[in-house]
């Protein structure tokens, strides 16, 4: 018979429990706003699938922006950001610019661009992305909506992101929202930034739709990035006309604060 000490075993659950406490907030990272990331109950989960739509074709640089602003937000400050795409992508939305990603905040140093021949190749080289731990993000960007990314692919992403405790950034241009294993998805649209003064430009600003979101409730909202500090701040929109919803949603998910999805 094994004779067991209560109280040391009391002590080793309490600092198993504090362990998972602890891991639990080092994979969870948040936008810099209280009041959104109220949302999202612990925070967005590092180890996840988040996927980012352009809500119009005209909307792709604003999805791409939103996209790296997350990536940043997600990963710490020197870690490496894999961008994985379609060789023939730049020839339909182009390709980083280093001055620009600067302005954004991210140092094009830690950007490695990999281009594949399919989306097929694109999937297996975010899996195997994913599976390095260390990598500060993963942003995958095939093209349109692949036969092969469907809930199987997404799931197998999804996991292996959970065991790396790497985050994975679905960027879905030329594309409309299908079932699949994400977290969150967000609908992204381009909106005017407010001027620093002296006609100077202003932060880039996103009208910013979270239409899933697995954690909580979803909403919407007007988005600044400030790039300097990596922190999203959400504002007033700039008054003007209103764009028509896409035919593939309806306009209830524009709402803040709708039903969990």
């Amino acid at each position: 018979m094994t004779t067991v000490d209560l109280a040391a075993l009391r002590r080793d659950i309490a600092s198993l429990g504090e362990q998972s406490a602890q891991a639990a907030q080092r994979s969870a990272f948040d936008l810099g706003d209280r009041t959104i990331d109220r949302v999202f109950r612990n925070g967005l989960q590092r180890g996840a699938v988040h996927e980012i739509f352009a809500e119009e074709a005209g909307d792709a640089g604003a999805a791409t922006g939103f996209v790296i602003a997350l990536a940043l937000r997600a990963s710490s400050d020197q870690s490496p950001i894999l961008w994985l795409e379609e060789d023939f992508a730049a020839q339909e939305h182009g390709f980083p610019y280093a001055p620009g990603l600067k302005n954004i905040g991210l140092d094009p140093q830690r950007l490695i661009l990999v281009r594949c021949s399919s989306p097929q190749d694109v999937l297996k080289a975010a899996s195997d992305s994913l599976g390095i731990r260390g990598t500060g993000a993963v942003i995958i960007a095939p093209w349109s909506n692949p036969k092969c990314l469907d809930l199987t692919a997404s799931r197998k992403l999804l996991l292996t992101a959970q065991q790396t405790d790497v985050p994975a950034f679905l960027l879905r241009l030329g594309a409309s929202p299908s079932e699949n294993a994400a977290v969150t998805r967000w609908l992204i649209r381009s909106a005017p930034s407010q001027s620093s003064g002296a006609n100077a430009p202003g932060h880039p600003v996103f009208d910013a739709t979270l239409i899933r979101n697995r954690q909580g409730m979803t909403g919407h909202w007007t988005l600044q990035w400030e790039s300097d500090d990596h922190v999203f701040r959400q504002i007033e929109p700039v008054s003007g006309t209103v764009v028509s919803p896409p035919a593939y949603r309806s306009p209830q998910t524009r709402k803040s604060w709708a039903r969990p999805y």
